[in-house]
């Protein structure tokens, strides 16, 4: 059989073809950087390096040349191999330790394969491969053998026999023949079977196939070997059912109609109820949900799925490892904690997941470390295999592999008492609780149980069908849906016992179910990597079936507000959609700035013309105006969408243009003069509403509001500052002093306990704004002033601009700098700025340039914002993080879009 792309993958835009292959070369041009700055050790050097490790780590020399000169993207596994091993050695060649799985430097380099590895078309590796050989074929004959006989191709990668069921021996699942049954199911109906995922660990193209083989395991630690495994997996988890024939060939289904492009749909935010008002259900033919983040780095099939509470977390566990992922951006991080399906979010947000190694025992997890919060939770007799939390309170409901549930309270800690046993001929497969926290259980004999009052709700339905693969409760805890071999799914009465309806559609066993939160729609997946969304009280599809996955779909899950689709598979991949709501065809330049904002790529919007030089620049705290100083003493109010002015400008000449600053509550923005008077303004007519006449013996450099509005901050030239409150115009005690030069950036963080205040002298000094007299301590690092300093949101960073041309990053808790300097201005920084999430940091220079960082790597985001003629003189983020306004000297002040939608 010919290596070549499957019929039914449709050809790839060149512009995603060439984004890929672009990210390619940068990505190898990279490591062989990283390569020459670790003494350039040969390729062999890295193989016995490798091979010695104590790791099992292996890298083959055919695979490193594909590597480094960007011929192909190897498995995440592989390429992760290579950075670990470059990592172990210093600047002179010499080997070092080599860094764990977890080492924070690895978290760039994954997370850019990651990225490379979404953007990568599906059959593009088999593609290229097919075009390179007729390419060959078309040089001639002796080209083409030379070249067939450089390049032969790895039996492996071709058509194999299914493999049956066997034992677990380990933690890790390699890849090749004996994978179980249904691990990995074909492409789409329509494909070879043989024919794998573009992520799954597949020979991609330019390789000889053997580089890659046989598959090693996933994050060893060094030097420790492999590890027993954990216990195999409960026989009753609807996707581990050990069987003894492999699953039947999926039968291709006609379409009713063709997938209509789905348009991009706005942010879901936050939830703000636990159910929302139900949305109109679309039309049948059209597609509920759009494809958003294709989430890939897992090394094994992804077997259960959990939505935080307010939908902005996704967790997949996967083999034994778990990983969190940001449903906005689609970035995920793997957390330390080895663990293992199932996974459940409790109503505060704790992620609780059974330990990969006890699995009797569960832990809950801090979703921002990623670590166990306090001890586990025990008295479980046998493995975990099922979590529900109530919605309505702390309780957690647990089904174990004998079939016994036990119901905790999660707050006092306790040991759970026994609800039920369900063993025997009547096991229980799965737990859920209904909207009003009333508990029910779903046999597999399909019984109803009410466990609350410990009794049967309803007859158990005939099993003359078999028993069913999957089983799910409706939010309402009214109707009992249960998925079967023959791809029937069939809706029940759950008390009454009565049959309802049959939903009929896929080719396959039904192996997972899912009711949306509203309990309008059932969601299911199939052996035939399809999921299927079908109306609950009709029982007719909605929409066509997508059919983005590559294998048996494991699980599905929707956000808690029902705006987001989850869904996990066999091939490793996690793919998240978003309710797409009419499904029209979105215009092509929308389309376009959906993916640039979701990306993280600033979008500049038509500037603002203020006719002078931009000084200071400021949001109000709704988002809804944005405020400058001119170096011709005015002070202008925008409408950051429209542009259009606020009130009319206020062109006093007497007011200095370095302070601008809204109140917390966005009902006050001060302003100062040059007779050293502060004036506090209505925003949206500019009419003064107090004036503190302040006691500084020089002109005022810099204002700024406590996080509660009870303090305003004022630095002069005369080098010190001083507190007052606005509201009563009262000054606190006497002028703070410190600095040796004029004070020109003040910041409270955002608990009001520190106050930082920063001059021309290059210090920065903590104060406690209690008591504030004396500083607790001064940081020196910047050569010259620094002319500004912002605390992150969580307040565990301070940021600082430099007139050294530097960013610098300190710890509040000590004032001790945080990594080097961040460099890339060629002058003066002048103001810097985080964005709300804090995963931005933005900084204006002399320069006339805008850059971007990630505050926790220090490292470059994206090229810089060139939008001024002349210096950038000041930065702001909107308070949803989704614009950024930059100032100059050239008069114009710069909208970028800068996501997400």
């Amino acid at each position: 059989m010919e290596d070549t792309e499957p019929q039914h993958q449709q050809p790839q835009p060149q512009d995603t073809v060439t984004s890929f292959e672009e990210g390619l070369a940068a990505l190898a041009g990279d490591l062989t950087r990283l390569r020459i700055g670790r003494g350039r050790p040969s390729y062999r050097d890295l193989e016995a390096r490798a091979a010695g490790s104590g790791t099992e780590l292996r890298l083959p020399v055919a695979t490193q040349s594909d590597v480094f000169n960007g011929k192909r993207l190897v498995r995440s596994d592989t390429f992760m191999a290579l950075v670990r091993i470059l990592l172990s050695y210093d600047e002179y060649g010499r080997p070092t330790a080599i860094p764990a799985h977890t080492a924070p430097e690895l978290a760039v380099w994954r997370r850019r394969w990651q990225d490379l590895a979404a953007l990568q078309p599906p059959g593009y590796s088999r593609a290229r491969a097919a075009r390179a050989a007729q390419a060959a074929t078309a040089g001639g004959g002796a080209a083409g053998g030379a070249a067939a006989h450089e390049t032969p191709r790895d039996p492996s990668t071709g058509p194999r026999e299914p493999a049956g069921p066997r034992e677990r021996t380990g933690p890790f699942e390699p890849a090749g023949p004996d994978v179980p049954a249904g691990a990995r199911a074909p492409a789409a109906p329509h494909g070879p079977a043989w024919i794998e995922s573009l992520f799954a660990p597949s020979a991609p193209d330019g390789s000889d196939g053997r580089a890659d083989a046989p598959r090693t395991p996933r994050h060893p630690e060094p030097g420790t070997g492999p590890t027993a495994g954990p216990a195999p997996e409960p026989a009753s988890h609807p996707s581990s059912h050990p069987r003894s024939e492999p699953a039947p060939a999926p039968v291709p289904q006609p379409d009713p109609s063709p997938d209509p492009p789905a348009a991009p749909a706005p942010n879901p935010g936050p939830a703000s109820l636990p159910v929302p008002a139900p949305d109109p259900a679309p039309a049948a033919g059209q597609a509920p949900y759009a494809l958003r983040h294709r989430l890939v780095g897992h090394l094994a099939p992804v077997r259960d799925l959990a939505f935080s509470p307010d939908g902005r977390l996704l967790a997949s566990a996967g083999g034994d490892t778990v990983q969190l992922w940001d449903t906005t951006t689609g970035h995920g991080t793997i957390t330390p904690f080895t663990a293992t399906h199932p996974l459940a979010f409790t109503p505060e947000g704790r992620l609780l997941a059974v330990d990969a190694r006890e699995p009797s025992l569960l832990h809950r997890i801090d979703p921002a470390t990623g670590r166990p919060d306090g001890p586990p939770l025990t008295g479980h007799a046998s493995p975990v295999t099922g979590i529900t939390c109530a919605p309505t309170g702390g309780m957690a409901a647990t089904l174990e592999r004998s079939g016994t549930v036990r119901l905790r309270d999660l707050s006092a800690g306790g040991l759970p008492f026994v609800l039920m046993h369900g063993g025997g001929t009547d096991p229980i497969d799965a737990v859920a609780f209904a909207r009003d926290g009333r508990l029910l259980a779903a046999a597999r004999s399909s019984r109803v149980w009410d466990l609350l009052d410990r009794a049967v709700a309803g007859a158990p339905r005939a099993a003359a069908d078999g028993i069913p693969e999957a089983v799910a409760l409706s939010p309402d805890g009214l109707v009992l849906a249960l998925g079967h071999r023959d791809g029937r799914t069939s809706l029940h009465e759950a008390a009454g016992g009565r049959d309802a309806l049959t939903l009929r559609g896929h080719a396959g066993p039904v192996r997972t179910l899912a009711f949306s939160p509203d309990g309008r729609l059932l969601a299911t997946g199939c052996d035939d990597a399809s999921v299927r969304l079908w109306d609950a009280a009709t029982g007719l599809p909605v929409g066509p079936p997508l059919s983005d996955h590559s294998g048996r779909i494991e699980r599905i899950a929707f956000s808690p507000t029902g705006r987001l689709l989850a869904t996990s598979s066999a091939d490793e991949t996690v793919l998240l959609y978003e309710r797409s709501g009419t499904g029209r065809t979105p215009l092509l330049a929308a389309e376009a700035l959906a993916v640039a904002l979701r990306e993280r790529q600033p979008v500049r919007l038509p500037p603002v013309e203020a006719g002078a030089a931009i000084v200071r620049v400021a949001f109000s705290p709704d988002g809804r105006l944005v405020a400058a100083t001119t170096g011709a003493g005015s002070v202008r109010v925008w409408d950051p969408v429209t542009r259009r002015p606020v009130g009319p400008p206020l062109a006093e000449l007497a007011t200095l243009p370095w302070c601008l600053a809204f109140s917390p509550d966005g009902t006050v923005l001060a302003t100062a003069s040059a007779n050293r008077t502060v004036y506090l303004r209505d925003p949206a007519t500019g009419t003064r509403v107090r004036e503190l006449p302040t006691g500084h013996r020089g002109p005022l450099k810099r204002l700024a509001f406590s996080p509660d509005g009870q303090l305003l901050a004022t630095g002069s030239t005369d080098g010190t500052v001083e507190l007052w409150n606005p509201a009563t115009g009262t000054c606190f005690r006497e002028p703070l002093s410190g600095h040796t030069n004029e004070v020109v950036g003040l910041a409270f963080a955002p608990d009001g306990r520190r106050l930082v205040t920063c001059g021309a002298d290059g210090q920065v000094l903590w104060r406690d704004p209690g008591r504030p007299l004396l500083p607790d301590h001064v940081s020196r690092g910047h050569q010259g002033a620094v002319w500004s300093a912002v605390f992150s949101p969580d307040g565990t960073l301070l940021a600082t601009a430099g007139g050294d041309a530097t960013v610098r990053l300190w710890d509040p808790a000590g004032g001790l700098p945080v990594g080097p300097p961040l460099t890339g201005h060629r002058s003066a920084v002048y103001d810097v700025a985080f964005s709300p999430d804090g995963q931005l940091l933005a900084s204006a220079g002399e320069d006339g340039l805008v850059l971007l960082w990630h505050p926790a790597t220090g490292r470059r985001v994206g090229g810089p914002l060139a939008g001024h003629a002349e210096a950038a003189t000041a930065v702001a983020f909107s308070p949803d993080g989704s614009l950024l306004v930059t100032a100059g000297r050239d008069g114009t002040l710069n909208r970028w879009a800068i996501g997400p939608l």
